[in-house]
């Protein structure tokens, strides 16, 4: 095959990729939600197995029902959660739309110049109420899909135990990659990700309990909620901590008169945002990942316009993904050495390269 029928190959590929992922998400997005609830049972189900209560450990049925229950009912109480706390958010919108609109107009009357027409129309249409309405629509479209989800999750299941098998024949009699390597590179996907799911749900976790702490002891409407909001949002990459940083500091200037504890729930949100995110996390993540961060900001943008906010949530893990498995092969070594952070990637190395 000539190189440029070749590039021609994976350029066309690529982009049909591309169109079947965008066109197809109402049906793709529902799997990959599957797919990540049936990982997580998974992982926790391996973690109650190495509980011995008196020298036994629980049947596997036991095991996976045990961490089935235990994810759907977190999953239902956030849920319940966010929902109840978004309607009473909404109920209060419009007065702080109201505090907003002078807000706002002080900041312009700061610029000498004069105001652009098209700064006033995207103001205008700067309405906390249909932001968050959003939000509460994003989350009934989630709810809506809970019986598709859960079935994917069902015939995940009943799929697991033919996995092996079904991986060891389709490498018989294939030389150039064997069965052991295919499960070699899962090995190796499943330690990653259960490692940044691992800290990211810590230091996440300790983000939202300091923020909420901070602004509950100031007095800020709906700690909880915000606190609560701020760990989710931590697990988007970069974007995320900016956002989570925003609405309370916005909210606190909405409500408060007095720069005292305006000052309190932005510097102390801030500071924990910076704290965690630049030096817990990468001093427990290490060089785990080793992905470069001009691609998870590339990475964030490509899958959340694809996929929105789920895109945005796992766009690391499908990168670590991606990167794990073009280490592996020798044609897709070079883009695999592309996505890491200092150049060195694990899997097959070419002879030199073993030097």
């Amino acid at each position: 095959m000539s190189p440029l029928l070749r590039v021609f190959l994976v350029l066309s590929t690529t982009l049909l990729s591309f169109w079947i992922l965008t066109s197809g998400k109402e049906l793709i997005i529902p799997f990959v939600h599957a797919v990540f609830i049936w990982y997580l049972i998974n992982v926790l189900s391996t973690a109650i197995m190495k509980l011995n209560i008196r020298g036994r450990t629980l049947p596997a049925s036991l095991r996976y029902l045990a961490s089935a229950l235990v994810i759907v009912a977190a999953l239902a109480t956030l849920f319940n959660f966010i929902t109840q706390n978004v309607s009473q958010v909404i109920s209060v919108a419009p007065e702080y739309q109201a505090r907003l609109q002078p807000l706002i107009d002080k900041a312009l009357g700061w610029f000498p110049l004069e105001e652009p027409p098209s700064l006033r129309e995207f103001i205008a249409q700067f309405d906390l109420n249909t932001i968050i309405s959003g939000l509460a629509s994003s989350l009934a479209g989630i709810a809506s899909n809970a019986s598709i989800i859960a079935i994917y999750v069902i015939f995940l299941f009943l799929e697991q135990r033919s996995f092996g098998p079904k991986i060891r024949g389709m490498t018989r009699g294939n030389t150039s990659t064997s069965s052991s390597e295919i499960f070699e590179i899962i090995t190796e996907i499943d330690q990653d990700i259960r490692t940044y799911i691992g800290i990211k749900t810590l230091t996440s976790a300790i983000t939202g309990i300091v923020s909420f702490s901070i602004m509950a002891a100031i007095g800020l409407d709906f700690a909880a909620f915000w606190g609560v909001l701020i760990f989710f949002l931590n697990f988007i990459p970069t974007v995320g901590s900016i956002l989570a940083t925003i609405f309370p500091s916005l909210l606190s200037l909405l409500v408060f008169q007095s720069p005292l504890p305006i000052i309190g729930v932005v510097g102390g949100v801030t500071a924990t945002q910076v704290l965690v995110g630049n030096v817990l996390e990468p001093k427990l993540m290490g060089n785990t990942l080793n992905l470069s961060p001009l691609v998870i900001l590339f990475s964030l943008s490509l899958w959340g316009a694809l996929w929105g906010v789920t895109g945005m949530f796992l766009c690391v893990p499908i990168t670590v993904i991606t990167m794990i498995v073009c280490s592996h092969f020798p044609q897709t070594r070079p883009f695999a050495v592309l996505l890491s952070a200092n150049g060195r990637v694990r899997g097959k190395r070419k002879p030199e390269e073993q030097r």
